[in-house]
């Protein structure tokens, strides 16, 4: 059982249980490799993602953390308004917003 490893997706120690990649998160190939979190601005669904391409871009000018699991981890930038996890709209003249 020692020589069982974890398929993408999965990660754990050789010949013990594996555990899905979060979702936010994903890994490309087999072995003991730690999940990998998508990048600032993007975010992903995905539970046991194989793949960056699940990361998904934030909508038009919000930000997300890394490793963000749920749209409504982005929100709007400075500037903007909005609800978190839809596009922002510019603030009107003479109001502002801290991002």
């Amino acid at each position: 059982i020692t020589n069982c490893s974890c398929i993408a997706g999965y990660t754990g120690p050789d010949g013990e249980e594996c555990d899905a990649c979060f979702a936010g998160t994903y890994k490309v190939g087999n072995g003991t490799g730690a999940c990998i979190s998508c990048a600032m601005d993007l975010y992903s669904t995905t539970v046991a993602a194989v793949t960056p391409d699940t990361c998904l871009g934030c909508p038009a000018f919000t930000r997300s953390d890394i490793g963000s699991g749920i749209i409504t981890n982005c929100s709007c930038i400075a500037g903007y308004t909005g609800p978190d996890g839809e596009e922002c709209d510019v603030c009107c003249a003479g109001t502002y917003k801290v991002g």
